[in-house]
């Protein structure tokens, strides 16, 4: 029988020696060798302990990649034209997930999520919307001022442009500069004329 992990009964260091090993781990050895094994022989601690407060290393990986790897996308402040935003964004990003500790955690996420789907509902609620939300949202007010045409399909362009940096990660193993993500925003927005 299962027991559920209890979260409240995380020892302070003992919790922060294990997201670090995690962190460390992932940006070392990647998701192929990553086990809950080497993650509690680098933390100092027993695999109970792991598995008293994460089900699985997918649930641990999460929440590492939710709370260490993606910093939050900023919000749209107006200040700056919308498609200076969306550059800075992406480039942002895409220099995140370009990481080896992210990429990996991603693909771990990811691997797992295809089989079981509470798991792709808690990376949904952990990591996607937290993010997409605000990009959605500034599309939505940007298109609403008038800076790009009433025409553009708002989930369409947040494909284009955030599914490129993906693919141009995970895929092609390829960085995502500036001028990258200068050239995509710029595309996306002729391609919808």
């Amino acid at each position: 029988m299962s027991v559920k992990p209890d979260k409240s009964r995380r020892n302070s260091k003992s919790h922060e020696a294990i997201l670090e090993a995690t962190v460390k781990l992932l940006g070392s050895s990647g998701y192929v060798d990553f086990s809950i094994e080497k993650v509690a022989s680098q933390a100092g601690v027993g695999k109970q302990t792991i598995y008293r407060w994460w089900s699985s290393k997918a649930d641990l990986v999460l929440e590492v990649w939710r709370d260490r790897l993606l910093p939050p996308l900023a919000p749209y402040d107006e200040k700056a034209p919308f498609v200076n935003y969306l550059e800075h964004t992406l480039f942002a990003f895409g220099s995140q997930i370009g990481r080896t500790d992210c990429r990996q955690a991603a693909i771990c996420v990811l691997a797992e999520a295809h089989r079981d789907p509470q798991l792709y509902q808690r990376m949904a609620e952990a990591v996607y919307l937290p993010r997409i939300n605000p990009i959605m949202q500034a599309f939505e007010h940007a298109q609403e001022k008038g800076e790009f045409s009433q025409d553009i399909d708002i989930d369409v362009a947040i494909d284009e442009l955030f599914g490129a940096v993906w693919y141009k990660v995970l895929i092609r193993f390829e960085t995502v500069n500036k001028a990258y993500a200068k050239k995509l925003v710029a595309q996306t927005f002729r391609s919808t004329d």
